[in-house]
């Protein structure tokens, strides 16, 4: 089956640069690069044509669907929230819907119900439902109002999702982030009290460097952190902050990939660091040049008092001294393991396993050894052991002729975290798996949408084509009357097809379902372009157009999609001017990053409450007017997919309107501002 990708656009397809066509559905369609027709299958065509297709679409759809009319009594509801709430239908046809929504949850149906009919938009909210039987059901409410031919609000439909595997997903995470958060916060404290110590013992002043350069964003977010860590050092360690590009010598050595980097002796930390991380660094390159300043004894004191596991080796494999916290780590006491060889010797007692003992070598050949997680017990993960998972570094210390003497391993219980990771791992991965059923679910929806839509458009077009057959004389003279009765006919269906048309559009770009076509283009070409596909649309209205645009002033855009942003806002301002219509079109550039367009009319103006919220969905300044009230919400939507911004104001109402949206000004500052989304 070939498909092909169209957009629509008043009454007339059109493929991206290439001509315009007709609809598809029922259609021949020839490609234009191609030149190959395509026609359904006959018994397609068929099933597409009967109604009883779509009903058994909504019959049997995953979700539930309820329609209610304006007393809130349901109207329809299909199989599924039958299933889902354990009523039948004809328990449920007639009784008013609040009934099966949990009390607390009423006022917001009530609430949300009165907007919808008041702005004719469609909303979303979460609520609790009840079944036949008590047992409470969290479902998304995705509400659209059923509009009559003329427009008027006469009900609401409803897709009711069933959301409760994912709130229980959701309690898992939060349980699980507060017991994360909690530990964290412990061991943030230890590290503190552990800098207080280190800071006491210090005879000298420490610095360490925050390499960055002129273009690093992220030097602010990580200078503050390493200020917060480095106020538990007493003002004992500083930092100095090195333009790598200015002082290339100094950066050399440490093979700097990412900016901001974050170096500490031996140790570097990259990114905006983690202040757990920062802390385990800085202890790690702190604690083996703090020996040599003081004697043993210090030295044993700031490892006795350490709320890390710390323990010695010296070069014959002799474990020579262990902190309180190796007693918990090993499951011994330190008068039985101290002075004993654990790695040629004490074949009578297994202290380290053998994956432990292998890197202790390592060590002692001088090698920085550094392992994340490490499991050295087995583990209950009801009631686990401490130090039943570790994370340690071992550090080879020499003397002064740079021979290694000793190796000095740091130690950490991270058995709840690593085990916390692991079950938020799994509960981040059934939020994704709901996620994903969730965008299928919506991705359904719009298919649905798009085949009714198409399906309802080529009878409009039809109707409209014989229509103006008819005022055209073509088949036979018609008097004055039945020419106006006629002439107001075609445009209530042209309405009609636009608004279809903007429904479609608005689906397909709901779910992204376009891809940029990016480059460097110039504005007033884009105008131009614009005003030109706008001529055939307003021809029974007059307007005049006024440019302030430089000549050279080009942006990095999508050349149809700003084509299709200025022609919604050009016929805008045009729709709602009521005579003379005057248009401006001006464009500078704002800033490093954007150039701004502006579209000012002298039409009806808007008031200071609509300035935002004519820019959501089905939302319409005169609800008297003609549209689906999608047209600016595309235009937002667009815009954004340039990381751009657009905005309405007005001096009030009869006092014009000015339409505002910005376009990145190149393509680094579209990848800047990419980046930084």
């Amino acid at each position: 089956m070939l498909l092909i990708k169209v957009q629509f656009e008043y009454g007339v397809s059109k493929l991206s640069g290439k001509k315009k066509r007709e609809n598809p559905i029922g259609n021949d369609v020839q490609d234009d690069t191609s030149n190959i027709l395509y026609t359904p299958p006959s018994k397609l065509q068929k099933l597409l044509s009967d109604t009883f297709w779509y009903k058994q679409v909504i019959e049997s759809m995953a979700d539930g669907i309820i329609a209610t009319d304006m007393n809130g009594k349901i109207a329809y509801v299909n199989p599924k929230l039958c299933d889902m709430l354990r009523y039948t239908r004809e328990e449920l046809f007639g009784h008013e819907s609040l009934f099966m929504v949990e009390e607390k949850d009423r006022s917001r149906v009530i609430r949300h119900t009165e907007m919808r009919y008041k702005d004719k938009r469609s909303s979303q909210y979460e609520i609790t439902m009840r079944t036949k039987y008590g047992a409470p059901v969290p479902v998304m409410i995705s509400a659209t109002p059923i509009l009559s031919d003329d427009g008027q609000t006469i009900g609401t439909y409803a897709l009711v999702t069933d959301i409760k595997d994912r709130k229980i997903v959701e309690k898992e995470l939060r349980s699980k982030n507060t017991e994360l958060q909690t530990l964290y916060n412990n061991l943030l404290q230890l590290y503190e009290q552990l800098g207080a110590i280190i800071a006491e013992s210090m005879s000298d002043h420490a610095e360490i460097l925050l390499f960055t350069s002129k273009d690093c964003v992220y030097c602010a977010p990580a200078e503050e952190v390493l200020q917060e860590v480095l106020a538990s050092y007493s003002g004992k360690i500083t930092y100095r902050k090195v333009d790598i590009e200015k002082e290339p010598e100094i950066a050399e050595p440490y093979d700097i990939m990412s900016l901001p980097t974050i170096a500490i002796g031996g140790e570097k930390v990259t990114g905006v660091p983690d202040m757990y991380k920062l802390h385990s660094a800085l202890f790690s390159a702190l604690v083996p040049q703090e020996k040599f300043r003081r004697n043993r004894q210090e030295l044993d004191n700031l490892i006795s008092h350490s709320p890390i596991a710390i323990f010695t080796i010296n070069n014959d494999g002799v474990l020579t001294s262990v902190n309180p916290l190796v007693e918990l780590m090993v499951d011994f006491k330190r008068s039985d393991i101290v002075g004993h060889n654990i790695i040629n010797g004490c074949k009578d007692k297994v202290v380290f396993p053998d994956e432990l003992v292998k890197l202790f070598k390592k060590g002692l050949t001088g090698e920085n050894v550094s392992v994340n997680r490490l499991k050295i017990k087995e583990i209950n993960t009801k009631n686990p052991e401490l130090f039943s998972i570790i994370s340690f570094k071992v550090v080879p210390m020499a003397d002064s002729t740079g021979k290694i003497t000793e190796i000095l391993v740091l130690s950490e219980d991270v058995t709840t975290l690593a085990l916390q990771e692991e079950e938020l791992s799994t509960s981040y991965q059934k939020m994704e798996e709901l996620n994903d059923q969730l965008i299928k679910m919506n991705k359904d929806r719009s298919d649905f949408v798009e085949i009714t839509t198409t399906r309802l458009i080529k009878p409009l077009s039809n109707s409209e084509e014989l229509l103006n057959q008819i005022l055209s004389g073509q088949l036979g003279e018609i008097n004055e009357e039945i020419f106006g009765t006629l002439e107001y006919l075609r445009n209530s269906l042209d309405d009609v097809s636009k608004s279809l048309l903007d429904i479609l559009d608005f689906s397909a770009l709901e779910l992204q379902e376009y891809t940029l076509k990016l480059g460097t283009h110039n504005i007033k070409e884009i105008i131009s372009e614009a005003l030109k596909t706008i001529g055939s649309v307003v021809i029974d209205k007059g307007f005049i157009v006024s440019l302030d645009v430089p000549d050279s002033l080009t942006a990095w855009c999508d050349f149809e999609l700003v084509i299709r942003i200025l022609k919604n806002l050009i016929i805008n301002a045009i729709k709602f001017t009521e005579q003379d219509c005057n248009i401006e079109i001006s464009a500078k550039i704002l800033d490093s990053n954007f150039i701004e367009i502006s579209i000012t009319d002298n039409g009806i103006g808007l008031k200071k409450n609509d300035f935002e919220r004519i820019f959501n969905q089905y939302v319409k300044v005169d609800p008297k007017s003609s549209g689906s009230g999608l047209g600016l919400s595309v235009v937002k939507t667009l815009v954004k997919a340039h990381f751009g911004s657009v905005k309405a104001k007005s001096k009030g109402l009869e006092k014009g309107s000015i339409f505002t949206f910005t376009l990145p000004q190149s393509k680094k500052s579209y990848e800047n501002l990419a980046f930084a989304d």
